[in-house]
């Protein structure tokens, strides 16, 4: 008889999900799961701490439309991943967490890194729960998996003591679930969708928003198709964007206001009516509501829905056009000579006009603004950029464009700083053909810096880059803290004239720092140039300390860029 351990089923679960990469730090009782999955050809990547294996892993399965896992070792290590926990939780994003315990033996008499793990992820994931047995443990993956990428997708947390992941089955006694998760993708309501239909057909002022959710439908051809049909101006989420790109004729990221307060119909596909569009309060008290989501709860949370179209938005946006075949000829054209377009364009227009002059600044200390603007001229069009900070965030949103899917990821619903390097080495290892550039604030560069490392010592070049403005929001934190008259111990600001790109010279990488806007482009255009010969890169930009977003929509949302 073949024995099999408890750790070889983890491995052996993770294999048969179609999974080639998980994310983790080795250590005690999860390592032989890390060695199990190498043998079966998963690629285990090792990172420098466990809150970024979460991030990585989340970023991975966005970019890739599938899990992401991490494997992490017991104590400390498991309670370093609940914030990833919450971010995927937040930003509904598929992941698995298989996360060591002391034995099941020995509970409650003190042994090593003893810690009761699953009531912390209660609150954050979609499960937590113990496996009770080595037998079940495919039982459990199975469940896993299932709950993670079903219906709204969302985190789920294994909790694996060590006696049960050392304890040996006998082969013939391990019972492999099959059929335990569908491919179906549900469907509206047919009258529901009728009714949705004749509301948009018949709109003078139709817009849509498009949120990060229909990342798991990927139907950008529907949009696209739905907008072009009826001329139908659209807006995004964060990281809603490049599903249908940002430079298409109907893209009204520039006029966000506008839209949200003129339009009278207004279809939400993949977004929640969250603080990021101010709970529906912005539109018009008359505009009518139409809601794609497949979680039914979303649906008239926050603002009163007209038509609540629960279902996969894909399936959803293809009765939506089959509803209106033959029925739409000359809504477009009329669109394009209407006012609504019109004044859209108008409002784009002028915003963007607003910025040309911060966006081509000669200004030292070099302005944030100019070098976004260096950035999109550098970079092709299908980068995946990562964006991390506050002040970063808030004029990456507005200047620097997405064009293909998933190619935006940044703090995300809860506004997490640290993202922006473990997301930008989660997309790279799962896009290598794909340019991944990361913009990070001096602050949230800080949080996983380290991961530089990370990136160098797996082959993903990256090119990273700190916005150096010197602080907390550029310092201009220390301002409002109401210090003491002379106080001169920095809380907010930072050492000045830090070069954070030594720090990926020493791990080999190329490095460079910039302190004249003219050296810009030349040093973006070498790091890039780096990247392709397979060097991590990171370019430090010292930056005007005391510069804020400015208030205008141009490409996004300015409230904390979020």
């Amino acid at each position: 008889m073949t024995q099999i351990e408890g750790s070889d089923l983890v491995a052996m679960s993770i294999e048969r999900e179609g999974v080639k990469t998980v994310f983790g730090v080795p250590g005690g009782p999860i390592v032989e799961i890390l060695g199990f999955a190498s043998q079966k050809g998963i690629r285990p990547i090792g990172v420098r701490h466990e809150q970024a294996a979460t991030f990585s892993a989340a970023a991975y399965g966005y970019v890739r439309n599938e899990v992401g896992v991490c494997v992490i070792a017991a104590g400390p290590a498991v309670t370093n991943c609940v914030t990833g926990a919450h971010v995927a939780f937040d930003n509904c994003m598929p992941l698995v967490i298989l996360g060591g315990s002391g034995p099941q033996g020995g509970r409650y008499s003190g042994t090593f890194q003893e810690t009761d793990n699953v009531p912390m992820f209660r609150g954050i994931t979609k499960m937590s729960v113990q496996i009770d047995s080595a037998e079940r443990i495919p039982y459990f993956m199975s469940m896993a998996f299932r709950k993670a990428k079903s219906g709204r997708p969302g985190p789920v947390y294994l909790d694996m003591p060590s006696d049960i992941l050392s304890a040996m089955v006998e082969e013939e006694d391990v019972e492999w679930p099959e059929g335990y998760f569908t491919g179906a993708k549900p469907q509206a309501d047919p009258e529901d969708v009728k009714r949705a239909a004749e509301l948009l057909m018949n709109a003078e002022r139709p817009a849509m928003i498009i949120g990060k959710g229909v990342r798991w439908a990927d139907p950008g051809d529907q949009l696209k198709e739905l907008a072009e049909t009826l001329g139908m101006p659209f807006m995004t989420s964060p990281m809603g964007r490049g599903f249908v790109p940002d430079d298409h004729p109907l893209s009204m990221g520039a006029a966000r206001s506008n839209i949200m307060r003129g339009a009278d119909v207004v279809l939400v596909a993949g977004a929640r009516l969250n603080w990021m569009f101010d709970f529906g309060k912005r539109f018009a008290p008359d505009a009518k509501i139409i809601h794609i989501d497949i979680e039914p709860e979303e649906i008239g949370a926050n603002r009163a829905t007209e038509v609540g179209l629960v279902g996969d938005a894909g399936a959803v946006l293809k009765q939506l056009l089959t509803e209106m075949e033959g029925k739409t000829e000359g809504i477009a054209d009329r669109a394009e000579e209407g006012p609504w377009l019109s004044s859209l364009r108008e409002k784009a227009e002028s915003n963007g006009k607003s910025l040309e002059p911060l966006l081509n600044s000669d200004a030292k200390p070099i302005r944030t603004y100019r070098m976004m603007n260096e950035i999109q001229n550098v970079f092709p069009r299908d980068t995946i950029y990562t964006v991390d900070g506050q002040i970063t965030l808030a004029t990456g949103r507005q200047v620097l464009p997405s064009y293909t899917p998933a190619s935006r990821l940044n703090a995300g619903t809860n506004g997490c700083i640290g993202v922006g390097i473990p997301f930008a080495v989660g997309a790279k290892i799962a896009r290598p053909d794909v340019p991944v550039v990361s913009v990070n604030g001096d602050c949230a560069f800080g949080f996983n810096g380290m991961e530089m490392e990370t990136a160098v010592r797996h082959n993903a070049p990256i090119v990273f880059i700190v916005n150096n403005n010197g602080g907390i929001v550029g310092g201009t934190m220390e301002a409002k803290m109401g210090l003491p008259e002379g106080y001169e111990e920095r809380v907010a600001r930072y050492t000045p004239d830090i070069r954070y790109d030594k720090i990926v010279e020493a791990f080999g990488g190329h490095a460079e720092s910039v302190t004249d806007p003219d050296e810009l482009r030349p040093a973006l255009e070498r790091a890039y140039q780096a990247t392709l010969e397979g060097k991590v890169a990171c370019v430090n930009v010292v930056t005007e300390p005391m510069e804020l977003a400015v208030t205008a929509d141009t490409r996004g949302s300015t409230i904390m860029g979020y």
